[in-house]
């Protein structure tokens, strides 16, 4: 996906932080691809071969790339899978109802665990009519505790210990399966100044933008 699909734009995850949060760690399990272990797992979760929807992102050629990746990968561990076109209304609005079997779907994390990453797998976050929160319905109260902890926590050794415990538990868990972090490229013309002000780059309010 990161090759051909980003073109090189996008790195593998290694988990629910990406490389440029604070208190993302690399000392988690890792999952290297193994089809026969795939297979295993299907057949001890119940999978008969029963056909599932997938809703890939509607924002290009890119995301509909990675989704047919996803696809063929699916199919090798004997995974039946329909892709589910739709607009970015309709993509929406399926991701809020949860009308999907796997979606497609990306976050910012905005620099800090509490602010950008909590929100996806805490069970207050659990609730219909917004696709950027605990849209896969995941509740673990010690998961609860320990974003609420560390949200709290004013010491950065004390935070890193506690994210590194959520870290771990949601990979064992594997709420989601995390693909890859985007590498949002950005070019401008050299007389433009303060273009980039903060984290989320041109998401962001160009109040602070000049051409010099």
């Amino acid at each position: 996906i990161c090759k051909v699909a980003w073109q090189g734009f996008a790195k593998p995850a290694s988990g629910p932080f990406n490389r440029n949060i604070t208190f993302h760690s690399t000392d988690v399990p890792k999952y290297p691809r193994r089809v026969d272990t795939a297979k295993k797992l299907l057949a001890e979760a119940g999978y008969k071969g029963e056909t599932l929807r997938l809703l890939p992102l509607p924002y290009g050629e890119t995301w509909s790339r990675s989704a047919e990746i996803l696809r063929q990968n699916l199919a090798q561990a004997g995974v039946k899978i329909e892709m589910v076109a739709t607009d970015v209304a309709g993509w929406n609005q399926k991701l809020n109802e949860w009308d999907y079997d796997l979606a497609f779907t990306y976050v910012y994390q905005y620099g800090d665990p509490a602010l950008g990453v909590a929100r996806n797998y805490t069970t207050a976050n659990i609730a219909k009519g917004s696709p950027f929160n605990n849209v896969e319905g995941y509740s673990n109260p010690k998961i609860d505790e320990l974003f609420d902890t560390g949200a709290k926590e004013a010491d950065p050794q004390k935070r890193a210990a506690i994210y590194l415990q959520a870290q771990q538990l949601l990979l064992t868990e594997v709420p989601v399966a995390w693909l890859h972090e985007i590498n949002f490229p950005t070019l401008y013309r050299s007389k433009l100044n303060n273009l980039i002000s903060s984290g989320i780059g041109l998401n962001d309010s160009l109040g602070t933008a000049s051409v010099g």
